[in-house]
Order: structure tokens, then C-alpha cells, then sequence
């Protein structure tokens, strides 16, 4: 079976911006951001030894190691983004990896352990503003490989809008994905190792002043490098 790409309408696309959009293939949107109309506002290499201050843990354990952000629960942005700008759309892009041990309870025999959630999250809101809710329930929450790589999720503020249980679509364990997830103007899209595996298109992308953070959940652990925020203003 081949990758699904699920496409799901709410209603007609009127919007003159999207329709110019819409006519660029998944792979141009994937090479030039920049061509849909995202700017770049944030980039993070972790070519460092601490986590610093661009990043806020919610749970879990998280730090650097050798040019990754390396751990599992949930981590947030520590500033708005774009900082000190309007209220904006949101694109990610990474690179993640499973790092997981193998597990030996026989001598010679080795197990492959479960894994489970290299996910993420955009138009988030902070730690703080979130108090009530997990950052995971107050955005737009990108699930890959959740429910122990059974099951891929785009979600909006806890509400499920696609939900996929294909297998053909899961985490290869210790296989580097390249995964960009984007809201763009309402139009949701998934994209893994180069390909468009999911989109949604709502009828108005709805969000509030403090819906300006981006983040991570991992239920088990895992590896981040190359991260890059776009943005979009946001306008009603």
C-alpha cells in the first residue's frame, strides 16, 4: 500500500492568497518556503553543551547532546515566534531520530524496544498561558507515531481532525525522518521524509494572541536537530 495523502475540505477555498498557493507542488513547498510567502523566524542547530533559554521543558528530561536536543515528554519555545511580532501562521520543519536502548534479557538475545511519539506542535500557547491544558491541547498538535507507532494524528486544540491508522505510515526505529508540519492560512499540512502524508484545509484558521509557540512530545525518547520556524501574519 502506498503512503496515504488524505486531503479534508470543510469548505470552498475563496481566499486568492491560497489559490496562488495551492498551485505549488508538495516538493516546492517543501524547497522554497519562502515561495508560499514564509519567513523564517527561528532556527536552532544545538551546536551547544546547555539547553539555554530558547527552550522551556513542560515534563520529561531533555538535553544536549552532541549537536541534538535529546529526550522525551514535552518541550516549548521560550519566546513567542515570531518575537516581538504579530500574531502569525506557523511552519516547522526537524530532523528526528529514535534513541532508544535495545533491551538484553538473555545473553546473546536482543529485544527491540517499543517506541512511540515524535510529535509536535505549533500556534501553542506558553507554559504559563496553559496552565489548565497541556501545550499538546491548545495549538495544532502533529502526531507521528503516537499510541506506540500505531497511529498518525493532526489535531486542533484537543478536537482529532484527521486520525490515521495506517502502518504503512509509522517511525522506522533509528532511520532519520525529515518531518515539517505547517498551518498555513487554515490549510493544515503533514509532510515526513519528503512527502505530503496528510492535509486538512478549515474553513478559517481561528487564533488567539497567545497562540505563538511551537514545541515537541515524545513518549519515548528521542533526537531533534535542524529546527526551523516559519511565519505568516496572521489576518482575519
Amino acid at each position: 500500500m502506498s503512503r496515504v495523502r488524505m486531503v479534508l475540505c470543510v469548505s470552498v477555498c475563496v481566499a486568492v492568497g491560497l489559490v496562488g498557493i495551492a498551485n505549488l507542488s508538495a516538493e516546492e513547498l517543501l524547497e522554497s518556503p519562502e515561495d508560499a510567502g514564509w519567513e523564517l523566524v527561528f532556527e536552532d542547530d544545538f551546536e551547544r553543551e546547555e539547553l539555554g533559554d530558547k527552550w522551556e521543558i513542560h515534563e520529561g528530561s531533555w538535553e544536549i547532546v552532541d549537536g541534538d536536543l535529546r529526550g522525551s515528554g514535552t518541550i516549548v519555545s521560550a519566546v513567542p515566534l515570531p518575537e516581538d511580532g504579530p500574531l502569525s501562521y506557523q511552519r516547522m520543519e526537524f530532523h528526528a531520530v529514535t534513541d532508544v536502548e535495545v533491551i538484553q534479557l538473555i545473553p546473546g538475545m536482543d529485544v527491540e524496544p517499543e517506541i512511540g511519539d515524535v510529535s509536535s506542535f505549533i500556534n501553542s500557547k506558553s507554559i504559563e498561558t496553559s496552565e489548565t491544558a497541556r501545550p499538546t491541547r491548545t495549538g495544532y498538535f502533529f502526531q507521528f507515531g503516537g499510541y506506540y507507532n500505531t497511529r498518525n494524528r493532526i489535531v486542533r486544540a484537543g478536537s482529532t481532525l484527521v486520525d490515521d491508522q495506517d502502518t504503512e505510515n509509522q517511525i522506522v526505529a533509528d532511520q532519520m525522518h525529515h518531518v515539517v508540519v505547517e498551518n498555513d492560512e487554515g490549510h493544515l499540512r503533514f509532510f515526513v521524509d519528503g512527502e505530503l502524508w496528510y492535509e486538512y484545509e478549515e474553513g478559517r484558521s481561528v487564533l488567539e494572541e497567545e497562540q505563538n509557540r511551537v514545541g515537541f512530545y515524545f513518549y519515548t525518547r528521542a533526537r531533534i536537530s535542524d529546527v526551523k520556524v516559519y511565519a505568516k501574519p496572521y489576518s482575519e
